[in-house]
């Protein structure tokens, strides 16, 4: 769920799993990941209104949940001074499609209570398990769907997993895009 444009899906890809469906709200982030991967199936839906009856039953959902009302990306003020993101620098995000960025940790809980996932992996910002109010609740729901769930939070910044063929993520100050 919220597969945006696609890292996380060429990096599963990449390992050899086998990806069975990208969803995402905005199409243009459905195109790019689609450009990547033609084989694939995509689904471009307001995942909030979404009936996951529909979704097709798999042992692993991977959701990267709506980060940025609790990060500093939302604007949100990091006492170590974390620059602003501008979701726009790649171009204009219409306003029904950034409404539809909402998507929340509350769908994961919705698909898992229909398909009973194996292994349910939330990707998101250290905030969210830190500062979101609902964060414990959110957990023992996961765990009441599918007892046995076995809870690993894990921090890490994509900058620092690398090794022999996987060269470090790029930061947004060595990037640039044309």
């Amino acid at each position: 769920l919220f597969c945006g444009a696609g890292g996380d899906f060429t990096g599963f890809v990449n390992a050899g799993i086998d990806v069975v469906l990208g969803a995402n709200h905005w199409q243009r982030a459905i195109d790019t990941v689609a450009a990547n991967h033609p084989k694939a199936d995509f689904l471009c839906a307001d995942i909030n209104h979404y009936d996951m009856r529909h979704l097709p039953h798999t042992d692993l959902l991977w959701a990267s949940v709506i980060c940025t009302e609790l990060s500093p990306a939302g604007g949100r003020k990091k006492h170590r001074g974390q620059g602003y993101l501008d979701f726009e620098e790649m171009g204009h995000v219409p306003a029904a499609g950034w409404e539809r960025t909402r998507a929340c940790a509350l769908d994961v809980v919705r698909a898992t209570e229909i398909h009973r996932y194996k292994a349910v992996v939330a990707e998101n910002v250290v905030e969210f398990a830190r500062d979101w109010e609902l964060y414990e609740w959110w957990i023992e729901g996961m765990c009441k769907l599918r007892p046995g769930y076995h809870v690993q939070v894990v921090n890490v910044s994509a900058a620092h997993v690398y090794g022999e063929g996987n060269p470090p993520a790029p930061d947004r100050k060595s990037t640039r895009l044309n």
